[in-house]
């Protein structure tokens, strides 16, 4: 089942970043000339302070370690639907606790920034109400995959952690290896919406 779900999810996740896309492909919005830095792409400028800079460096382990689990997790699963074991096992455990740093660091640091405005709220409402909204140059998206990834992130760590203990017997542990494997394909799925939104936002 969870084979199953996890493509289909990660195919509709591709298709529609295709199909975003493409739909901005005839947009005709003129590209600046201006010289962009090599990692301009994740927000890195020649003036930031060393906090911002810390948080650009964090913002790219995190997605660098989230991508390691991901493939030591899913890859298995995806192709012969089994389970980590070996050395798979050992580089995911291990990389968990790095990727964990970094989400709390960027929880911390980004969450300011990453509150929702006035307008914002105005246009979540909006699309809620499937109502017409102006989302020229909106943050909206972006932010509300930065809140379901940091949610996410929680359950996700907390369910595995308490399969270690013996105190929730064998079908408890069952269902917190489940609760898992869900939340962790929300995240990745959260996060690769998030980084190509931030990307497509960066290089306009």
């Amino acid at each position: 089942m969870f084979q199953s779900i996890s493509w289909a999810s990660l195919t509709v996740v591709a298709i529609g970043i295709v199909i975003h896309v493409c739909a901005g492909l005839g947009a005709g919005q003129a590209k600046s000339k201006a010289k962009r830095h090599p990692l301009g792409w994740c927000g890195w400028e020649d003036d930031l302070d060393k906090l911002g800079k810390l948080k650009r460096l964090a913002g790219i382990v995190a997605v660098v370690s989230l991508l390691v689990m991901t493939l030591t997790a899913f890859s298995g699963r995806l192709i012969s639907n089994e389970l980590m074991t070996g050395y798979a096992l050992m580089i995911h455990v291990g990389t968990a606790p790095i990727f964990l740093l970094c989400a709390v660091f960027l929880l911390i640091t980004w969450a300011h920034q990453c509150r929702l405005t006035e307008d914002e709220r105005a246009e979540l409402t909006g699309r809620l109400c499937f109502q017409p909204v102006k989302a020229k140059d909106s943050l909206l998206l972006i932010k509300l995959t930065f809140w379901g990834a940091m949610f996410l992130t929680f359950p996700a760590s907390l369910s595995i952690v308490l399969v270690m203990f013996t105190i929730f017997g064998t079908h408890g542990q069952d269902v917190l290896v489940g609760v898992h494997q869900y939340t962790g394909l929300g995240l990745v799925l959260l996060t690769i919406i998030h980084v190509y939104l931030v990307l497509r936002h960066r290089l306009k």
